[in-house]
């Protein structure tokens, strides 16, 4: 199908596109004609294309078009179009919000706005004067018109589908002249990287999505976003999260992993990477006007054949929000909020024990996790790697301690769990006052370093770590972070929802 609306200019396609969608649209209501023809003034092609395609889906058909025709439009624009499932999810908590005029400012073919006007009481009264549709994308924005009106408008209502496009803007939303009129905003807004802009406080991210939540914050009374999980916790965002909670008195965020299944389905048109999936680590933000609280899940892993026992259940994981030692919004599984305060009481943390320049006490940590976090007395063969240096022996192998427990793994997971294990979060490790190294759990760690050493190939290069066994990490977990088995054993799981149900 998509390959049929590509032709050799983009003119050509946006204009076989739009036959599409109007073939769908005067087939689905021909009682709707005369508007539908005025906004898209293309007759509609002689094959329904789109015919019983769900929203979502049309979203990926246009996505591909687009990247088909320009593989650079995607990289530029940072577009994930928001899979239906998704869409309905975020459109599900708008139910709690009050009485309102919303705004789609990145609205692209209308997934949101659809599945947004599906959950009013009156479908055909919202869409026509509660939603307003913006994005700089014309040809994505008369498709999200057409369809919408043509889905959700009472019969004949020619001057509702009229209505909608007046009502809808083709242009920028960040420009600083830019404001639309209304109370709510729900949004996928682009990821891409973009140039510092000025006006903004969050300039100095470069992040097209931050601009949007930026301004987004600042003028309307809440919204339901879905951006990158890295804002709630990379230095960089700081900035973000206070503006956010300057304009906000509460809400709640839902992180979710990219592994084992994403939050955003599908396939990366136009992208030059090996992988072609939509790993992106996403996070639903929901800032319900009526909260006066905030509330964050963990980071959610869950396997696709749960995927909608995930949507389902996924509020029975929001805990109250704690904040990190550096300000990140740290994602703590429900009833092991006394285990994170604790470790943040914690007087002493891996960074007071280290020393500047070399000594003969080292250890060396992979800074690329997945699964687990270990520290080794041998120098690791390996790319990505910080090697710890400390002042005497009783220093280092109280961190040895540590570092080969669970517990930078759950601190790791808490203020980052991206792709690597930052330094700021590495050296923020708490050191448990109770850790007392011994001389035969030293012993034990060094031999356990020729058993249980692992190697990876990675472009070519052997990287090596040492992954523990579990029998040892137990041991050590029961120094370290004693009485909390299950809180560890919620971190390394692949389908929390269905693990600890």
């Amino acid at each position: 199908m998509v390959r049929g609306i590509l032709s050799d200019s983009p003119e050509a396609t946006e204009k076989k596109w739009m036959q599409a969608v109007a073939a769908r649209a005067f087939n689905a209501r021909p009682d709707l004609n005369i508007a539908i023809g005025d906004i898209i003034s293309v007759e509609p092609s002689e094959q329904n294309p789109l015919e019983n395609l769900s929203i979502g889906e049309i979203g990926v058909c246009y996505e591909a078009v687009k990247a088909l025709q320009d593989s650079g439009v995607r990289r530029q624009d940072g577009q994930y179009f928001t899979p239906d499932d998704a869409a309905r999810f975020m459109a599900e908590q708008s139910l709690t919000f009050p009485p309102g005029r919303w705004v789609d400012p990145c609205c692209g073919v209308g997934n949101l706005a659809w599945h947004l006007t599906e959950m009013q009481s009156n479908p055909e009264e919202f869409v026509k004067n509660q939603l307003v549709l913006n994005d700089k994308d014309k040809v994505a924005l008369k498709t999200a018109v057409v369809l919408l009106g043509a889905q959700f408008l009472a019969l004949s209502d020619q001057d509702g589908m009229r209505e909608m496009m007046r009502s809808a803007t083709a242009d920028d939303f960040l420009d600083s002249g830019k404001t639309l009129e209304g109370d709510y905003v729900i949004v996928n807004p682009p990821y891409g990287r973009t140039e510092e802009r000025g006006g903004f406080d969050t300039a100095k991210t470069k992040e097209n999505f931050s601009y949007f939540m930026e301004k987004i914050t600042k003028q309307f009374g809440g919204f339901i976003s879905v951006t990158p999980a890295s804002y709630v916790s990379a230095p960089k965002f700081k900035t973000l999260r206070q503006l956010i909670d300057r304009h906000n008195a509460g809400g709640d965020v839902y992180v979710f992993d990219n592994v084992p299944d994403t939050l955003f389905r599908g396939y990366k048109f136009g992208s030059s990477n090996t992988s072609k999936t939509n790993f992106v680590r996403a996070a639903i933000t929901v800032t319900d006007p009526s909260r006066a609280d905030w509330r964050i899940t963990p980071i959610v892993r869950w396997k696709s054949k749960s995927r909608t026992i995930m949507f389902r259940e996924v509020g029975n994981l929001l805990s109250k929000r704690m904040i990190g030692p550096d300000g990140s919004w740290a994602k703590i599984p429900p009833g092991f909020e006394s285990v994170w305060e604790a470790l943040m009481k914690e007087g002493v943390i891996l960074q007071d024990l280290l020393v500047k320049g070399t000594t003969e006490y080292s250890l060396n940590v992979a800074l690329t996790p997945r699964y687990y976090i270990s520290a080794t007395f041998r120098d690791l063969e390996r790319r990505s790697k910080k090697v710890l240096y400390f002042a005497n022996e009783e220093d280092r192998d109280r961190a040895a301690i540590v570092l080969n427990s669970s517990l930078p793994y759950i601190w790791w997971r808490a203020l980052d769990g991206g792709v690597t294990l930052p330094l700021r979060v590495l050296l923020s490790t708490p050191i448990p006052s109770r850790v007392d190294a011994s001389d035969e759990i030293i012993e034990w760690l060094r031999v356990d370093e020729e058993e249980s050493l692992v190697t990876k190939l990675n472009a070519g290069i052997v990287n090596e770590n040492v992954k523990r066994p579990q029998g040892l990490v137990d041991m050590l977990n029961q120094i370290a972070i004693p009485h909390a088995r299950e809180f560890v054993d919620f971190f390394y799981s692949d389908d929390v929802l269905t693990d600890h149900s």
